[in-house]
């Protein structure tokens, strides 16, 4: 078990939900290959390959380009990949 829905999810307190937007960072295209030859649907390379998501970080709102600048100075290509809301459904894609 694991990937970008369902390692957020464990972090997250109740009632609250990852809203991803899956088009805010490249996605290297191996990805799309192994996605097309291995007719793997987008829930599965999400979940499997994080789709070229090493690590997520769950900051507050007002850190956020801080933190980045830090993560860039320290040659660490970072991303905004989606916001925390409220709800029930732990990822949104």
């Amino acid at each position: 078990m694991g990937g970008i829905t369902e390692n957020i999810p464990r972090v997250l307190p109740e009632g609250m939900a990852a809203r991803i937007n899956q088009k805010s960072w490249p996605k290297p295209p191996i990805f799309s290959l192994i996605q097309k030859e291995g007719k793997i649907s987008d829930e599965e390379m999400y979940r499997t390959f994080n789709m070229g998501i090493g690590m997520v970080l769950i900051v507050r709102a007002d850190k956020t380009k801080q933190i980045i600048n830090e993560l860039g100075q320290m040659d660490f290509p970072s991303y905004i990949i989606g916001k925390v809301v409220k709800g029930e459904q732990k990822v949104k894609m």
